[in-house]
């Protein structure tokens, strides 16, 4: 069941300038996100008054933006001016996440064309920076979860480049519900090459004898969870690649993890009903979970907000 922390409710979110309640009317109907989905976004964790990786979020919604023909995007000084001030103005400190969005701006009519995206007296519409912090503790339980393999595809890039983190997520979507139907946690999803692409919400890795694997990232955004496992692998010495991961090597996996901002790695302990390893948390898991967990306090990985 989904639920969120109470104090939520008396969080105040940020809206081109503007500080609104959760529920309060502030976004334009015309605003070209909420008409084509011309919104892209990531969210950091603020830990202990640090944003954990802010500049690879920062990066990963510049280069959606980038994607999807923005005809103007705002400063990572803008978008950083916009964060602090929304966590100042709620006195947030720790165990946040904090949803940074973008969309292109405002339209003059309802077009999918980018020429849309202007003033009515045909100046450029500039872009509307949204921020949404909300108190969060961790998704899943670090005991581990249930998976399906979903029936839903992930789209390949032959078709749109998928590395966009932007506002179509119904795929996704649909999958986990498929998964939540099925009584499971998540869902693993397939690209149309037989390899696996991501899993619902999240990317993932598996480790066979010692080794994990973590599919490359052509059907889905890039990760910046990943990109930290990836680099602590190498850091200390465990064996990691990208790989084209096929459903035999799931199989054949000792051990699987989801790779998520508020959870980290957690480890996958069944899939389709069937056991993953001895169905217990895995040795490179744990160790895995550890050294995120010590990154995610290690004041160089985060940016101080308090300044």
């Amino acid at each position: 069941m989904v639920t969120s922390d109470p104090r939520n409710r008396q969080v105040k979110h940020y809206v081109a300038g503007t500080l609104v309640s959760q529920y309060e009317a502030a976004l334009p109907l015309f605003d070209s996100g909420l008409l084509h989905g011309k919104l892209v976004w990531s969210a950091p964790r603020l830990i202990q008054g640090r944003l954990f990786r802010l500049q690879d979020h920062l990066d990963k919604i510049r280069h959606s933006a980038e994607l999807n023909h923005f005809p103007v995007y705002p400063s990572d000084e803008e978008i950083i001016a916009a964060v602090r001030h929304t966590l100042h103005a709620n006195e947030m400190f720790d165990g946040v996440h904090v949803r940074i969005s973008v969309t292109a701006g405002d339209q003059i009519t309802a077009s999918m064309d980018v020429e849309a995206v202007v003033n009515w007296d045909g100046s450029a519409s500039q872009p509307r920076i949204l921020v949404m912090p909300e108190y969060r503790d961790a998704v899943y339980p670090q005991d581990g979860i249930s998976l399906i393999t979903s029936s839903y595809l992930r789209p390949g890039p032959n078709m749109v480049d998928q590395r966009s983190h932007d506002n179509n997520q119904n795929a996704s979507s649909r999958a986990l519900f498929e998964a939540k139907q099925a009584g499971a946690t998540s869902a693993l999803m397939y690209d149309d090459q037989g390899f696996v692409a991501e899993a619902a919400a999240s990317h993932m890795a598996l480790v066979r004898d010692g080794k994990l694997l973590t599919p490359y990232v052509r059907c889905s955004p890039t990760g910046v969870t990943r990109r930290v496992i990836l680099e602590l692998c190498e850091r200390y010495g465990i064996p990691a690649a990208e790989a084209d991961v096929t459903a035999a090597d799931v199989d054949a996996a000792d051990e699987l993890m989801l790779l998520g901002t508020m959870s980290g790695p957690v480890g996958v302990v069944s899939l389709d009903g069937k056991m993953v390893g001895d169905g217990k948390l895995g040795a490179v898991t744990r160790q895995l979970y550890q050294l995120y967990g010590e990154a995610l306090l290690n004041p160089s990985q985060g940016f101080d907000i308090s300044t």
